[in-house]
């Protein structure tokens, strides 16, 4: 048993709780610990995409590349209505959770729509001692498509939800790497996309994104207060952001293929999508925003969870320092020549 926290120790203070977990547990440095990308086990195209979206306008499809837990289902059965165009989705998936599988194997089966999109892969972490990843059994039939798409609201509140260290860039790359086209719009998979999106950025795509253009697009991703109206065209985000006072916005990146991956080994909740960007930057791509396409975040994040904070704090004591030093170690002697440009870099 923990003995008592003291009565100083306040879970307010961020500060006084990295000193007391300290206290208990000792700095990073002491920890045996790393994140190193063996520690997963990684499947492409458990399900995949009936359509290529490759049309008679020649042009490259973009993908929409995304991922998440059994806790995303409804913003993943919600992708093919508003994505005219592939979508590469990765699952991270623990022991309850791996139920998702013949979830998303079902509604494969009898969706239309999100067959002809979508493409599924998945990813869990191994076991203690687990040296090889394990074969896979196939998802069985054991219901008709009827019976499934009647009852699949009842049978995914039956999903446990997942709860773990959720590695974030590792994910990304998954859906990045199995993606069925090469342009990739990276996108967090609770987002919700204007209108027509995916043929709007595909001419602009094929102008400007190739293996001999360093260039990025970039995507606002904007956030709505929940329960108002969630705007999908330009005209309706621009009286939004009149009447809510809120003109911030985060870059979501539409890259090659070919362009630099995100860093798998950066902790949870501690700036994977800003060290992408900062990886696009320090190898000498240039980043082009989108005016006519955006993203919109229902809700207005204030304050992290319990669990976030959690997640957060134990990242801070047991990974940020090592991962931070491994990081400017590899950008400082890939990329040598753009520390000017791009300033310095800290997670």
């Amino acid at each position: 048993m923990c003995g008592d926290i003291p009565p100083e120790f306040d879970m307010r203070d961020p500060i006084g709780l990295f000193e007391f977990i300290g206290s208990v547990f000792g700095s990073s440095d002491d920890l045996p610990l790393d994140y190193f990308d063996d520690q997963y086990c990684m499947e492409y195209n458990f399900l995949e995409a009936k359509e290529s979206f490759r049309l008679f306008d020649g042009l490259e499809p973009v993908s929409l590349v995304t991922h998440g837990t059994s806790d995303m289902l409804k913003h993943f059965e919600n992708m093919p209505a508003m994505w005219d165009g592939p979508i590469s989705i990765g699952v991270f998936i623990d022991f309850d959770s791996q139920q998702v599988l013949q979830y998303l194997a079902d509604l494969h089966r009898c969706d239309e729509q999100f067959s002809r999109k979508v493409t599924i892969h998945f990813a869990y972490r191994k076991s203690a001692f687990q040296k090889e990843c394990l074969i896979r059994e196939a998802p069985k039939i054991n219901t008709s498509c009827q019976k499934f798409l009647w009852n699949k609201a009842s049978i995914a509140r039956r999903i446990p939800s997942p709860f773990f260290l959720y590695p974030y860039n590792l994910m990304r790359n998954l859906a990045r790497k199995g993606a069925k086209s090469e342009f990739h719009f990276l996108m967090d998979g609770d987002m919700i996309v204007s209108n027509g999106m995916a043929e709007k950025v595909k001419r602009i795509a094929n102008e400007m994104l190739d293996e001999n253009q360093k260039n990025v697009l970039l995507v606002r991703r904007f956030e709505s207060e929940k329960g108002t109206v969630i705007p999908r065209t330009v005209s309706n985000l621009r009286v939004s952001m009149n009447e809510n006072n809120n003109t911030n916005w985060e870059p979501q990146p539409i890259v090659h293929r070919n362009a630099p991956y995100g860093p798998n080994y950066i902790p949870s909740r501690l700036k994977d999508v800003p060290s992408t960007i900062y990886k696009l930057c320090r190898a000498g791509y240039t980043f082009n925003v989108l005016s006519h396409v955006f993203t919109v975040h229902e809700g207005v994040k204030l304050d992290n969870t319990v669990f976030s904070q959690a997640v957060a704090i134990h990242q801070h004591i047991n990974a940020k320092d090592r991962a931070s030093k491994r990081y400017s170690l590899e950008i400082n002697a890939e990329y040598p020549d753009t520390l000017e440009k791009c300033g310095e870099f800290y997670l």
